[in-house]
């Protein structure tokens, strides 16, 4: 932190990443340790909490933080370094973001406005289940009686059909053991989110859809259940309430939804599947009229980048579980998926958006015209099968660009593939 930098954050006084502190004390510890469990930050030694620049004795401030991060567990490294002001040396205090929950004498402390407290021990869940310290997944928490017999028979079921694996009867029990569905004699809680009716367990595991008008919410429905049937439930009622677009391809008309189906379903099983479920908040879709959001409590697991997604699941067990019923088409695919969705689609962009406490999709129209009449004379030209450089000629488009529009015309369905290599025709769809 150069002079002005230091200035300018003097000027605009203490906040949730600033720290003003006269003098380094032992108990500094518990201020650097809060610090590091919320986002990190700066402490100022040699500045009074009015900001007045009031210098310090540098040497035996490094010795007392020293010392006083002895009692920080796990360990935890600060940068310090001296910066002059008005003859006074200000020792600047960088406290990272931590990996991992901190504590000082088996307390963690977090840093909440300018102040600290203690963690309860559902906050310390939470933060730890959102750096990924702990997996909630597998905690054990209710009696096997819970279990319901027909979810377990829909399970193996769709297996079966998923995944083209059939698993005998006998061997039901030492499956659900081996995905942690079961531990000792207990349901885990990824047991519990496929296995039961959950509510009772996990209040805050189901869903809510709320359409919005003018910035208020006008309607909503919530959706309860083990999560295979809400997140089900949830793409079916989304369709429903999707606007459809009509288009005339030759004598015929073709429904297209106003947002990319799959797309907005692989945003609810992401929603559900990588929540932190320590949260007390459920997953919620908002319908505006110009965006669809699909917002999950939890950001991204520590190290996520979003431009090129790692799997690195929050729920490890809860995603096996998922991927076995087909759910989950391929690990670390998700976003990628819903980008590609989007694109064929041509009038929704999508951004993701990840902060300390919520994830969001946001689904945008962009306001424009389904097809414009490019698109339309390519489809009054395929009513019998023509290859990419007859609609190329046909157009005045490279072919290229003709094979854009054609990828686009094609997830639409209005336009299909027939034939392979050198010999694929286009048709417009039946």
């Amino acid at each position: 932190m150069d002079i002005n930098k230091l200035l300018e954050v003097i000027r605009e006084g203490e906040n949730e990443r600033i720290e003003f502190k006269k003098t380094a004390t032992p108990d500094i510890a518990r201020e650097i340790c809060a610090m590091a469990n919320a986002e990190g930050g700066y402490i100022l030694i040699g500045v009074t909490d009015e900001g007045k620049i009031a210098g310090c004795n540098v040497k035996k401030a490094k010795e007392t933080i020293t010392s006083a991060l002895q009692n920080v567990t796990p360990p935890l490294k600060v940068k310090m370094h001296v910066v002059n002001l008005e003859g006074r040396g200000i020792l600047v205090v960088e406290v990272p973001k931590s990996s991992v929950l901190c504590s000082i004498g088996g307390v963690a402390y977090i840093r909440v406005g300018t102040g600290i407290r203690p963690l309860s021990i559902q906050e310390i869940v939470m933060l730890s289940s959102e750096l990924g310290t702990i997996t909630w997944d597998e905690f054990p928490v209710a009696e096997i009686s819970e279990i319901k017999e027909e979810y377990v028979e829909w399970f193996f079921n769709s297996i079966k059909r998923a995944r083209g694996r059939e698993i005998h009867r006998e061997n039901w029990n030492r499956y659900l053991r081996s995905v942690r569905a079961i531990k000792g004699n207990k349901l885990t809680n990824a047991g519990v989110l496929f296995f039961t009716d959950v509510k009772e367990f996990i209040p805050y595991a189901g869903g809510r859809i709320i359409k919005v008008a003018e910035g208020e919410p006008v309607w909503s429905r919530e959706f309860e259940g083990p999560i295979w049937k809400v997140i089900d439930e949830m793409y079916n009622e989304l369709m429903s309430q999707f606007k459809v677009i009509e288009v005339i391809v030759g004598t015929r008309r073709v429904k297209i939804p106003e947002y990319p189906p799959r797309a907005i379903r692989e945003a609810i099983v992401n929603a559900f599947a990588h929540r932190n479920y320590a949260i007390p908040s459920d997953v919620k879709i908002f319908i505006h009229s110009d965006k669809l959001i699909v917002r999950n409590p939890g950001g991204l697991m520590p190290g996520v980048d979003l431009e090129d997604p790692e799997h690195v699941p929050r729920n490890p067990n809860l995603c096996t579980l998922l991927y076995d019923t087909g759910y989950i088409e391929k690990y670390g695919y998700g976003l990628k998926l819903i980008r590609e969705e989007c694109k064929k689609h041509g009038l929704v962009e999508v951004e993701f958006k990840s902060s300390a406490n919520k994830f969001e999709v946001i689904f945008r129209k962009k306001g424009q015209e389904l097809l414009d009449d490019i698109d339309k004379r390519i489809l009054e030209f395929l009513t019998i099968p023509r290859r990419t450089g007859e609609i190329s000629e046909y157009v005045g488009l490279s072919k290229p660009a003709v094979l854009k529009r054609l990828e686009r015309l094609e997830a639409l369905g209005l336009v299909r593939a027939v034939g392979r290599g050198a010999h694929r025709k286009y048709v417009a769809g039946e």
